[in-house]
């Protein structure tokens, strides 16, 4: 096994078990929905801090939380969240407001 594939193997054994949200200390993990035209929004549970930013089908990238807009309207967007307490990592994809 070359060194690369070794340390990717590690680093994957690391930080899978902290992507799981129900791992970690965090109440709960944010919550996506469709907004206006071309829009989506990032709810943060009360009392938690998560930085987030969302990636369109057309390579639009944008970043915040709450109402996001400038996306390709219909498109697939994947948001991905970093929290401040475990399980530190949230992923999910809604479709923008069409």
């Amino acid at each position: 096994m070359n060194k690369i594939a070794l340390r990717t193997a590690i680093a994957s054994a690391v930080i899978a078990p902290v992507m799981f949200v129900g791992a970690g200390t965090a109440t709960a993990s944010p919550t996506l929905s469709t907004g206006v035209t071309g829009g989506i929004v990032i709810n943060v549970p009360s009392g938690e801090s998560w930085n987030c930013f969302g990636l369109d089908s057309n390579f639009g990238l944008k970043a915040g939380v709450g109402p996001i807009g400038d996306f390709a309207k219909g498109s697939n967007v994947t948001v991905f969240c970093f929290g401040t307490t475990a399980p530190f990592f949230f992923t999910g994809s809604v479709k923008a407001g069409t």
